[in-house]
């Protein structure tokens, strides 16, 4: 008993050795803003899981225009918030910051997905060319897909004319996958329970233990955490086995030449191959899984924080009404086109404003540094180190927006004060005040070389989906007020249970 004692208080001054060893480099290394004692700098690092927006903005107080450091979990990242600092974050080459090492290493993709996830990356390129360049032949099935969508899985929780209290998350959730994935895999395919299943939960899967891998599991035991995690969820074999019929019945197509491929992601994916060398189908299913991963997540999360402020506000729903009736005939679905939708510049706008106070959390656009990087300022960031831009001081500066904490539907809608403006079309000016937008005071899709090639099939599906929900539905709060953000350290969610009630609209 003696000696297990002793080998236990051992084992733990080892422990507060190497912590205190690490916290002093660090200390040495990284900015002196932020950064208070040893010791308790880890104490900081557990305390900000429960306040991360309020502790940066602080720090952002008390540092104004400088970069600082701020403890998370035992690990320091370095925040920028100033303009300067952001474009520097962001223009910084992939081989110095790295954004994709970040990803890996801060959501251990590679322990938890498997290395193929990682290492192959050329769904990229097809996102922004073939997905980009196809817009406007998407958007009839996408549309189509949406109808069919709500039809059967809203109208169907709806008693007559009557109010009927819908918990949005799961609901839209799902119409978003199948929406989706009519463009990503086809149909039936997009329909499947199975498939949407999986495509709706991997990303929740991923996100929720990839930081319980990174900070609660020793280095040494992460293989072995994966690898139980990959066996119990089997996210790539499960995808791989209902994509493999689907894969094999295009290949047959691409080598008969008597019809044409199937105008979607999965037809793109197999295109970027040559013929004689084509992708595995264990290769096409990854990248299935890592477009969803880019995909569902974020346009679900986003929406849903659009659907809460308009039920909490209805004095929009009536806006908004009122521009798209202009555009779109509901009963006809030949008349959504991308150019209407485009004139749009109301719903641009609500869905861009959401973006800017309901992003993806508090910090942004991270970047580890694989080789040693120095601001202009002076600053420098040792390689092993990260880099993040604090997105939620950025939107809510007052010295950036009006009232910046308040939301503004129509914030951005009254910027576009350029003729052409109220055509929706794009001026010299403008451009930066769309949703697609981007600035060092706009990050929601980040910026630079990772600038999300994706945002223009997001902007336009989320825009279709909410101009079909203001057309079709009344709808309201539950209780009036809008549902309390969820908060996961520095990450945001919307409220899981909030409740909205609908009802058919009548004309």
């Amino acid at each position: 008993m003696f000696k297990l004692g002793f080998l236990l208080s051992l084992l733990i001054l080892l422990l507060l050795i190497k912590l205190k060893n690490r916290a002093e480099r660090a200390k040495r290394c990284l900015p002196a803003n932020g950064f208070p004692g040893v010791w308790t700098s880890y104490m900081h690092s557990v305390s900000n899981c429960f306040r991360s927006k309020a502790a940066i903005k602080d720090a952002c107080l008390r540092f104004p225009g400088s970069l600082f450091t701020f403890s998370l979990l035992g690990q320091w990242v370095v925040l920028a918030k100033a303009k300067e600092h952001v474009r520097e974050l962001c223009n910084a080459p992939e081989d110095i910051l790295s954004m994709e090492s970040a990803a890996e290493e801060l959501l251990q993709l590679r322990h938890l997905v498997g290395s193929l996830f990682s290492d192959e990356l050329y769904h990229i390129p097809v996102i922004r060319t073939k997905l980009n360049f196809n817009l406007e032949g998407i958007l009839p099935p996408l549309v189509d897909e949406m109808h069919d969508a709500c039809s059967d899985i809203i109208d169907t929780q709806i008693n007559g004319g009557d109010w009927s209290s819908i918990t949005v998350l799961p609901i839209f959730s799902r119409i978003i996958c199948q929406a989706t994935s009519r463009i990503l895999v086809g149909d039936p395919l997009c329909r499947d329970e199975e498939y949407c299943k999986l495509a709706r939960h991997f990303t929740d899967d991923v996100l929720l233990m990839g930081p319980v891998l990174k900070f609660l599991v020793p280095k040494l035991l992460r293989p072995w955490a994966g690898l139980a995690y990959r066996s119990i969820f089997k996210h790539q074999e499960r995808m791989e086995k209902l994509l493999t019929p689907l894969i094999e019945s295009r290949r047959n197509l691409r080598r008969s030449s008597v019809s044409a491929m199937p105008n979607d992601m999965l037809s793109w994916l197999m295109e970027d191959s040559p013929s004689d060398k084509e992708h595995s189908t264990r290769s096409l299913s990854m990248r299935m899984l890592n477009v969803i991963f880019v995909a569902l997540h974020t346009t679900t999360k986003t929406f849903i924080h659009a659907l809460y402020y308009l039920a909490s506000q209805p004095q929009y729903i009536s806006i908004l009404r009122e521009e798209v009736e202009q555009q779109f005939d509901p009963d006809d679905l030949t008349t959504w086109t991308r150019e209407a939708l485009g004139r749009c510049v109301k719903l641009d706008s609500f869905l861009k404003e959401t973006l800017r106070l309901k992003g993806l959390g508090a910090i942004w656009m991270p970047r580890l540094a694989v080789s040693d990087f120095t601001f202009s300022d002076g600053t420098h960031i040792p390689s092993g180190y990260y880099v993040a831009a604090a997105a939620t001081a950025v939107h809510e500066d007052n010295n950036l927006y009006e009232s910046a904490h308040e939301f503004d539907g129509l914030r951005f809608a009254s910027m576009r004060k350029g003729p052409k403006a109220l055509d929706g079309l794009e001026n010299e000016k403008d451009w930066q005040y769309r949703m697609t937008g981007n600035s060092e005071s706009y990050l929601a899709f980040g910026g630079g070389r990772h600038l999300c090639p994706g945002r223009f099939f997001a902007s336009m599906e989320m825009k279709c989906l909410l101009a079909y929900l203001v057309l079709r539905y009344d709808f309201k709060m539950k209780d009036g007020v809008r549902p309390s953000d969820e908060w996961f350290g520095p990450t945001l969610n919307p409220a899981r249970n909030g409740e909205v009630l609908f009802c058919r609209r009548k004309v």
